[in-house]
């Protein structure tokens, strides 16, 4: 159901649903009695500490790389996170319009201040409270995905692009008990959970190596999901792999 405006900060449908609309500059669509939180602000002011670094510059430009070439631009970031990525994208394409996607309120508001997108806070396994056939591409980085939902709201040629991490991201944490693991067949995975509504169109490796402080590797180690568990403690620097694939993929 279509969303208007019904006052000067609220939103509304026809069956008298209505969200209100916060002065940050986001709309919250959550429904907080169901528990539904997100990543809360440490772990994200510790993704976006590390990503000041400079690390995952690579994985930013690559995303960058896959967008489509249509003018003007609309981008989805689903799992948006502090924005970094988003942030990339829209410097790659001056002119092009953001949506910031996110369960987390948090991330949503920092996600907003950092780029100057338009934000909803949203559970991506739900409908989305987007319009249908409005986004020319949805990024999807390190995050769930509603493949119904994407395939939806990208319009005709839109694409959907998503980062997953290689089994051998971040190895030697993982070796060292300080990160979480990584599914085996994880892009196999990711074709499966897509082929309904997808085709692949691409699929690039981005791999290579940093040399961590302490630091850093407590940053990476805290800023994802393994910021919701407890494992072992950073205690030495030292070089750390960073593999992902981007996967380009346009609706049937």
């Amino acid at each position: 159901m279509d969303l208007a405006a019904t006052g000067e900060l609220t939103l509304g449908c026809l069956n008298g649903h209505r969200f209100d609309a916060n002065k940050r500059g986001y709309l919250n669509t959550v429904d907080s009695s169901r528990g539904i939180l997100g990543d809360p602000r440490p772990i994200l002011e510790a993704r976006a500490a590390f990503l000041a670094l400079g690390h995952y510059e690579p994985i930013a430009e690559l995303i960058a790389s896959g967008l489509p070439d249509t003018a003007p631009l609309s981008i989805v970031d689903s799992g948006c996170g502090t924005g970094y990525y988003l942030q990339s994208a829209l410097d790659a394409r001056p002119g092009a319009t953001a949506l910031a996607l996110d369960v987390s309120a948090a991330a949503v508001a920092i996600s907003v201040a950092a780029t100057g997108a338009s934000g909803v806070v949203a559970d991506v396994w739900r409908p989305l409270p987007i319009r249908t056939g409005i986004a020319d591409a949805v990024l999807c980085v390190f995050a769930p995905r509603n493949s119904a939902e994407f395939a939806r709201v990208l319009s005709p040629g839109g694409r959907l692009l998503v980062i997953t991490p290689r089994q051998n991201h971040l190895m030697e944490l993982r070796d060292a008990g300080q990160v979480i693991g990584i599914q085996a067949d994880k892009v196999d995975a990711l074709d499966a959970t897509l082929a309904t509504d997808f085709t692949l169109l691409s699929r690039v490796r981005r791999e290579y190596t940093r040399e961590l402080d302490v630091a850093a590797r407590t940053l990476v180690a805290t800023m994802g999901p393994t910021g919701h568990h407890e494992l072992e403690r950073v205690t030495a620097g030292g070089q750390v792999t960073i593999a992902v694939d981007l996967s380009v993929y346009t609706a049937r």
